[in-house]
């Protein structure tokens, strides 16, 4: 096919790949996938709204209420009133959460670890570099959802 580099094809085969692995990593430690998204996002970014985490989980807003209860349940997250908005409710990951996900870093370590094979430290880099500039641009042009909000870091 003219201009088709085969690229969109090769990155949903490199995702189908490391999927099955990672979910059963995951469910070793009581997640699933959207779950473990939701707070590793939380990690990074305390204090979001939800649906400001369901846009950088993944899931639709209406499917974050089924992630977040049992993360609220079992104590790994939390909601806040936002001090300066009453009616606005932030997300937090809590001390329990964290220690989740650090139970869980080996194991990711370890898939990630298989992904990458033979890169050297440089071409990890790159290739982490090369996927996120790939993402930036993407957030960037008209294509993907000119609405949301700009992707912090």
């Amino acid at each position: 096919m003219p201009g088709d580099r085969g690229l969109i094809y090769l990155l949903k085969r490199a995702e189908m790949a490391v999927r099955r692995p990672f979910i059963d990593a995951v469910a070793s430690h009581g997640l699933n996938y959207a779950q473990y998204t939701a707070l590793t996002v939380l990690t990074r970014l305390p204090g979001l709204t939800s649906s400001d985490l369901a846009r950088r989980s993944f899931v639709r807003p209406q499917s974050m209420a089924e992630t977040l209860t049992p993360l609220i349940d079992a104590g790994l997250a939390r909601r806040d009133r936002n001090p300066d908005h009453g009616r606005q409710i932030l997300l937090s990951i809590t001390p329990a959460g964290i220690e989740k996900i650090d139970a869980m870093a080996e194991s990711v370590r370890t898939i990630e670890d298989a992904m990458l094979g033979d890169f050297d430290d440089d071409e990890v880099a790159l290739f982490a570099s090369f996927l996120r500039r790939a993402r930036r641009n993407l957030a960037e042009s008209e294509i993907e959802n000119p609405n949301a909000p700009p992707e912090r870091s």
